[in-house]
């Protein structure tokens, strides 16, 4: 069958392919999820960029890769090498796309697991809200702990690391920030915290969230 008659590919093109000023050329998102990629996968990827991509890969602020000047009619065959290795995941950008630090993975610094919070809230918006993969207006951002270091202050919806004292316990807890973001002509609008709450009950509190959006 022809890629371009792939379900997966007409939601990644859409999602992540803009044109460009420069007839007949556009430019291509890659998502990254989290921002990690092996050192096996940039090899390869490398190559595919160097194949049909201009000779430089841009990285943006939200952990993935942009890559300029691709031919439009190479789309099909780009995505096609792509996909070889797990990098043709649609929504690079967008509400789906969530900016996360490494958290206590590798941070001394970090309070929690800002990693596998993001990815248990990317799976919560593939399987309840698809359509988001084309939303631009709400990012996502979390942070293993108050410094920021994943732009949570700047972002419509973020989170940052904290705890919370159960009886005796402490538990691992998240701070919930809305309202941030960048309003345009170099002027942005830092976030207000709202409620703190136990990490386990994150799904629960952005599905709320996005049910009320």
């Amino acid at each position: 069958f022809k890629v371009s008659e792939n379900e997966n590919y007409k939601r990644w093109k859409k999602s992540n392919v803009i044109k460009k000023k420069k007839k007949g050329y556009v430019g291509v998102y890659v998502r990254i999820p989290l921002g990690n990629i092996s050192s096996d996968n940039a090899r390869k990827f490398s190559k595919i960029v160097k194949a049909y991509a201009a000779d430089d890969i841009r990285i943006t602020l939200g952990q993935s890769f942009l890559l300029r000047f691709v031919k439009e009619e190479a789309l099909p065959a780009i995505y096609s090498e792509l996909e070889k290795l797990g990098l043709t995941k649609a929504g690079a950008g967008s509400t789906a796309d969530i900016t996360s630090c490494p958290g206590t993975e590798t941070c001394n610094l970090g309070i929690s697991n800002s990693t596998g919070v993001a990815a248990a809230f990317e799976e919560l918006i593939q399987d309840e809200f698809p359509d988001l993969i084309y939303n631009q207006d709400i990012k996502i951002k979390i942070s293993g702990c108050m410094n920021s270091c994943s732009q949570h202050g700047m972002a419509q919806i973020g989170f940052h690391g904290s705890s919370l004292k159960a009886g005796t316990n402490v538990v691992p807890a998240l701070q919930l920030l809305l309202g941030g973001g960048v309003i345009g002509n170099g002027e942005g609008r830092a976030a207000e915290k709202v409620i703190k709450f136990p990490s386990k009950r994150g799904p629960q509190v952005l599905r709320t969230i996005l049910n009320e959006y």
